[in-house]
C-alpha cells in the first residue's frame, strides 16, 4: 500500500530576510542517516530527492517533502519518517554541513556529475546572474520590512482594543478542552517549521496536506494584534508539559509569530485564519474580533484602514519583485544543465537507493 506525502517549508522569505528552520527537518539526535547534497542549481538535487521519495512512498512509507521557498516546485529536503533518514539540499542560502560525519551525516556531491570543461564559457554569466539574484532578494526583503512597519501599526490598534481578561478565560477553556485530564509529566518535543511561505508563485500554504486524520480542529480567525500567537504559544507549551509532541508552524511574514500548532497524538489542530494566509478552515471557529472593543476600533478606523492599505500595497510589491527572481534562477540553471552528465546522476540515485535499502533491512529486522 502506498504511503502518504506531507508538505512543509523549512525556510521562508520573511520581513527579517531568509529565515531557516532547517535544523528541525530531522535533528541529528533522532536520525539514522542524513545525506547532505551539494551542487549548483540545475544539477538535479531536487529531481533526485523526488525520485527517492517516490520510490519509498510506493513501498508504503510516509514521506515528508520540504519545499524551497524560492521555488515551491523544488525540494530542499525529504524525510523517510519511519526509517529516520533525510536527504537535504546543503547549498546556500541554507548551507548544511555534516555535524557528525560518518556517524550520522554524509555528503553527496553532485559536482561529481559535472563536465568541468564546459563551465569556463558560462563563468561570467553565472557570476552576473548570482549577483542579480542577490540584489533581487535584498529588494524583496526591504519591501517586506517596510510592510512590517505598516503591519505593526495595524497590530497596535487591535492590541489596544483586546479584552485581556476574556482572552485569558478563552486560553484556559481551550486548554481544558484540548488537554482535558492529562497530567503534567515529562516534557514533549516541539518541532518548528513553516506550512506557508512567500514564493515567486505567491503565498503558498501546504497545511491541508498535514490535517489528514485530525478529528478536532480549532480555528482562530482574526487580524494582527489579536493575540493568536499568545494563545498558540500557551497551548503548545502546556501540551509539552504533558509529555506530548507538538508541531509548531511559524508565520511566514513575522517568524516570531505562530500560524498553527498540531498535536499528532491527540489528532487535534489549532489553526489561524489570518491576514496573510486568508484561508478558511472547517472547524470550531473562534472569532478574535469578539474580544475587541469595537468602539475603540471605530474611533481609529481611518488610521487602521490606512495602515492596512499600505501594508497590502508594500507586501504585494515585494511579492511581485520575488516573482521576478524565478526567471533569473531558471537562467542560472541553464548555465549548469548543459554541463551535467545525467547518466552519472542516475548512478547517484541507484547508490542512494542501495544505501537506504540496507537501513530498511535493519529497520524491518527489529519489527
Amino acid at each position: 500500500m502506498q504511503g502518504k506525502f506531507e508538505h512543509f517549508f523549512p525556510g521562508a522569505n520573511t520581513s527579517r530576510g531568509f529565515y531557516s528552520l532547517f535544523h528541525y527537518i530531522l535533528p541529528q539526535e533522532f536520525a539514522k542517516r542524513i545525506i547532505c547534497i551539494k551542487g549548483g542549481p540545475g544539477t538535479g538535487k531536487s529531481y533526485l530527492m523526488k525520485k527517492v521519495g517516490q520510490y519509498f512512498n510506493e513501498k508504503g512509507y510516509n514521506i515528508e517533502y520540504h519545499h524551497c521557498s524560492s521555488d515551491s516546485d523544488s525540494l530542499d529536503a525529504i524525510v523517510i519518517k519511519k526509517l529516520k533518514i533525510a536527504l537535504l539540499d546543503g547549498t546556500a542560502p541554507h548551507i548544511v554541513d555534516p555535524k557528525y560525519p560518518g556517524a550520522i551525516d554524509e555528503i553527496l556531491n553532485m559536482g561529481d556529475c559535472w563536465k568541468e570543461t564546459g563551465f569556463p564559457a558560462y563563468k561570467h554569466e553565472i557570476i552576473r546572474i548570482n549577483k542579480e539574484i542577490s540584489k533581487t532578494f535584498s529588494r524583496v526583503y526591504r519591501y517586506f520590512a517596510s510592510a512590517k512597519n505598516m503591519h505593526d501599526d495595524w497590530s497596535f490598534y487591535n492590541s489596544k482594543a483586546i479584552d485581556l481578561s476574556s482572552l485569558n478565560i478563552l486560553k484556559e477553556q481551550l486548554k481544558d478542552q484540548i488537554l482535558q485530564d492529562l497530567e503534567v509529566s515529562s516534557v514533549g518535543y516541539d518541532r518548528h517549521l513553516f506550512a506557508t511561505s512567500f514564493t515567486p508563485k505567491g503565498i503558498i500554504t501546504y497545511v491541508d496536506s498535514l490535517l489528514e486524520g485530525y478529528k478536532r480542529i480549532y480555528v482562530l480567525e482574526g487580524g494582527p494584534g489579536t493575540q493568536k500567537t499568545d494563545i498558540l504559544n500557551y497551548l503548545y507549551k502546556e501540551t509539552l508539559k504533558r509529555g506530548l509532541d507538538v508541531n509548531v508552524f511559524h508565520d511566514p511574514f513575522i517568524p516570531e509569530r505562530l500560524e498553527h500548532i498540531l498535536i499528532p497524538f491527540l489528532n487535534i489542530a489549532v489553526l489561524t485564519s489570518n491576514e496573510i494566509n486568508q484561508k478558511k478552515f472547517v472547524g470550531n471557529q473562534i472569532k478574535m474580533e469578539d474580544y475587541l472593543d469595537t468602539n475603540l476600533l471605530e474611533k481609529y478606523s481611518k488610521e487602521i484602514q490606512q495602515s492596512k492599505d499600505n501594508f497590502y500595497f508594500l507586501l504585494n510589491q515585494g511579492l511581485q519583485i520575488l516573482a521576478s527572481e524565478k526567471p533569473l534562477h531558471d537562467k542560472l540553471e541553464e548555465c549548469y544543465t548543459p554541463n551535467m552528465n545525467f547518466n552519472k546522476n542516475e548512478d547517484k540515485f541507484n547508490e542512494i537507493i542501495t544505501k537506504i535499502l540496507k537501513y530498511e533491512k535493519e529497520y524491518r529486522s527489529k519489527l
